[in-house]
């Protein structure tokens, strides 16, 4: 049996990822943080019956979570960032991340000119995630190969990135 663990979703949304994270394991605690309401509303009601906090927060200061975490999961989050906020976003993630924890994110690919005026994403790259993650003392354990997004059409992937804290190994 694997102990229970602090697992932190941030950009929670509808609560999909927090809900999976809680099933895990009956220990497990999971911190949901949202900054949109009308999603976090949705979230908290998806994962009623788990064990889910759901924070209202967000990047890059997440000064209403307190940590540390043995998982923080950003999935579909770091496009939104702005190139100014990533520093401060991962420097904050690195705090709140157990030395033996893991961060786990996905980039996408690519971000057209009409999303970043529409839906303020801005473009990514495994470089820049590993050159930051170097300053905070995190390691990049795994970067998956691009992965096709299966519900878009055209050209739309994702690249999944495992960072570790000071003492995370993968097994």
């Amino acid at each position: 049996m694997v102990a229970p663990r602090r697992l932190l979703d941030v950009g929670a949304g509808s609560g999909r990822d927090a809900a999976f994270l809680a099933g895990l394991n009956s220990g497990n605690n999971v911190v949901a943080v949202e900054p949109c309401h009308a999603l976090s509303a949705l979230g908290q009601h998806h994962t009623r019956t788990l064990a889910v906090t759901w924070v209202n927060d967000s990047m890059p200061a997440l000064s209403h979570v307190i940590g540390p975490f043995d998982l923080i999961l950003l999935s579909a989050v770091w496009m939104h960032l702005s190139l100014a906020d990533r520093p401060l976003a991962l420097a904050r993630l690195g705090e709140l991340l157990s030395p033996q924890g893991y961060l786990v994110l996905s980039l996408r690919f690519p971000v057209s000119e009409q999303e970043a005026r529409e839906r303020a994403m801005f473009p990514v790259s495994l470089e820049e995630v590993e050159c930051l993650a170097r300053k905070e003392g995190l390691t990049i354990l795994h970067a998956s190969a691009l992965q096709q997004d299966v519900m878009a059409c055209g050209e739309l992937s994702w690249q999944s990135l495992i960072l570790g804290g000071t003492h995370a190994r993968l097994p």
